[in-house]
């Protein structure tokens, strides 16, 4: 019996390390200035804080990071947009009432990614065949990308872009998961 339940830790190990990006990965904020988290695996999150300050977490569970470096433990909140820090402090995923929607994507589960810049209003995202766009934002929640002529939604938790191709854009594969919305 324990052989088997080692061959089954074995064999579940990667497939839990390489889920636990939960869309965390990406540009978040701390008092309006950027902040980054790059997951790895699940036991390498990197994370650069408002200072430039580099340090190496892993997450406890799919809602909470511990970062020994910082002597802090983060508690993932409001659908993957805020983290509490247990250090008083809050990261959210959007300055000043923007959205937040750097990061990885993913359509029909293959990843697609939108780079935000121009203190959030302008964007390039990458479809799932590699090809580069640029849009704007027209508002938090209102996207356009004037050279495919589609514009895209951005459900409230900033986890589901809805393009009026009729394309769904998700923070996770599948569209299902932690972060993931019902349809809206």
């Amino acid at each position: 019996m324990s052989s088997l339940v080692f061959l089954a830790v074995l064999f579940l190990t990667p497939l839990i390390s390489s889920s636990q990006d939960f869309g965390i990965s990406g540009i978040w904020y701390h008092d309006s200035t950027q902040t980054h988290i790059n997951v790895k695996d699940f036991t390498n999150v990197v994370l650069i804080n408002e200072s430039g300050d580099r340090a190496v977490g892993h997450f406890v569970n799919p809602w909470q990071i511990k970062v020994p470096g910082w002597n802090v433990v983060g508690n993932i909140q409001n659908g993957g947009t805020q983290i509490s820090w247990s250090n008083n402090t809050t990261w959210t995923r959007y300055p000043s009432g923007k959205t937040h929607i750097s990061g990885t994507w993913y359509h029909n589960n293959s990843p697609t990614s939108i780079q935000v810049y121009d203190n959030g209003w302008r964007f390039s995202i990458t479809n799932e065949s590699g090809q580069t766009s640029d849009g704007y934002a027209k508002s938090s929640r209102e996207l356009y990308i004037p050279s495919l002529g589609i514009s895209g939604n951005v459900n409230n938790d900033a986890t589901r872009i809805r393009w009026s191709n009729g394309t769904v854009w998700t923070r996770n594969p599948g569209g299902s998961g932690p972060l993931s919305s019902p349809e809206e």
